[in-house]
């Protein structure tokens, strides 16, 4: 006798599957509209040649087709409670044999991000990642040089400020405007680009404005995939539609 669970597989199956249908076709009609921007030599669309042969695209945003009729404001004040720290403190009472294991570790740690940080300055900078074995630059989250964007606080956390500032400076060269890749992965792209910006700026004491300008790049390019009727974005964005 099949197990009730069993039973009721296949309406489950079912139930999903329209889900995902009503999911596409929702985002399929619900995608904002991205314009081509000609280019001021020649009156055509820009198209960005890349070393590899292929060709971008480069857009702009157009005004949005479901406005926000009311924002809300951004919250004033302090907050009412503390904020509890990350990073953990040893403890007052810390013996010198804890202390030393716990520096090993440390260095440990430093040495094997510092050995990772090197394969990507070597073989794959400004593109996202480095493959390990074929040490081949890979492009899978835009090709905005997410390896780099996502290691700036570690470089200031670890103390590595010189390399902070070579990457920092590297962030300049990003440009938004275009990609090879067909849909934009708007969880990742927020995540990686847009909170590695703000981390960054924000635990380097706000001194490299560089950061906070490009955190705008990312947001302004990210708030288009909010520009559907219920402004929940869209999670695979159809860009160049």
């Amino acid at each position: 006798m099949p197990s009730p669970l069993r039973r009721w597989r296949p309406l489950i199956a079912a139930v999903a599957i329209l889900l995902i249908l009503g999911w596409y076709v929702r985002g399929s009609l619900d995608r904002p509209v991205i314009e081509l921007v000609p280019s001021p030599q020649s009156g055509h669309i820009e198209i960005h040649e890349n070393g590899d042969g292929s060709e971008a695209l480069r857009w702009r945003k157009r005004p949005d087709r479901y406005p926000v009729a009311t924002p809300r404001s951004l919250p004033t004040g302090k907050p009412t409670a503390p904020i509890p720290t990350i990073q953990k403190s040893p403890p007052p009472d810390e013996s010198a044999e804890a202390r030393r294991v716990r520096r090993e570790r440390l260095a440990r740690v430093k040495e094997s991000f510092l050995h990772s940080w090197k394969g990507y300055k070597d073989h794959a900078w400004l593109h996202d990642e480095v493959a390990p074995l074929s040490q081949e630059p890979k492009n899978t989250f835009g090709g905005w040089a997410a390896t780099l964007v996502d290691a700036l606080d570690t470089l200031w956390i670890m103390g590595l400020k010189d390399e902070f500032a070579v990457a920092a400076k590297a962030c300049e060269k990003i440009d938004f405007a275009f990609t090879t890749t067909p849909t934009i992965n708007v969880f990742e792209t927020t995540i990686r680009y847009l909170g590695g910006f703000m981390a960054a700026y924000e635990i380097s004491d706000k001194k490299y404005h560089g950061l906070l300008d490009k955190a705008v790049e990312v947001g302004e390019l990210l708030m288009g995939a909010f520009d559907t009727p219920n402004r929940l974005p869209i999670s695979r964005w159809d860009w160049q539609r």
